[in-house]
């Protein structure tokens, strides 16, 4: 697994993340940061470009994968804002309490051993009154196509390494002791627009209290 998890698995994610529709929905999830800024998950960096340097004075990221490092080394020389990259898992994250003003956690839910855990970190490492901004695939409301996400997930845990089809995100968030934010009506409809049948989308907001 090895060839393929670090190697080849980085570039087909690229290359099925990379899509326009996909962009701008990071683009909107990473405009709401600001301050000290941490990023879970960083992957190859496709957020990068997004973050305003007008707004954000510092981002820290990091990412386990070794093939997701090296494919952002080439993101790092340009990055628009100072940037520091730690090796490591949202698990066990290296810093110290309350050190970041915003978290930025992008398509990685899906894909980490404990969710429970790393929203634990996520929240540890938060300011009060800090945000977690989050873009995530989630289980489906409809039940149909949850059925198809439970029988699918198996395979989509190798071909993914590690990524599930079937977690419900934004409820996570929730019971880990966080307070969504409303978002417009608009950006809610745009939000779980895309990728209708096995992974629909959730993008939202949340505050440490």
């Amino acid at each position: 697994m090895g060839l393929y998890s670090e190697t080849i698995f980085p570039w087909l994610l690229d290359r099925a993340l990379g899509h326009p529709n996909i962009m701008r929905r990071r683009q909107a999830l990473v405009s709401g940061a600001s301050g000290a800024v941490l990023e879970i998950g960083f992957g190859s960096g496709a957020t990068l470009p997004f973050y305003d340097p007008a707004q954000v004075t510092s981002l820290t990221v990091v990412e386990p994968s070794e093939g997701m490092n090296r494919r952002a080394a080439a993101q790092l020389a340009n990055s628009p804002v100072p940037i520091t990259s730690v090796p490591g898992a949202g698990e066990r994250l290296p810093f110290g309490d309350a050190g970041f003003d915003t978290v930025v956690c992008c398509l990685t839910l899906c894909s980490v051993s404990d969710v429970g855990q790393v929203l634990a970190e996520v929240r540890r490492v938060l300011k009060p009154g800090g945000r977690f901004l989050f873009l995530e695939h989630v289980l489906s409301d409809d039940p149909e196509r949850q059925r198809w996400q439970q029988r699918l997930n198996p395979i989509q845990r190798v071909v993914g390494v590690g990524c599930n089809l079937n977690r419900p995100s934004a409820e996570l968030v929730r019971a880990a002791g966080f307070v969504l934010e409303p978002m417009p009506a608009k950006e809610v409809e745009w939000a779980f627009g895309a990728l209708k049948h096995l992974t629909p989308l959730v993008m939202g907001s949340a505050v440490r209290v």
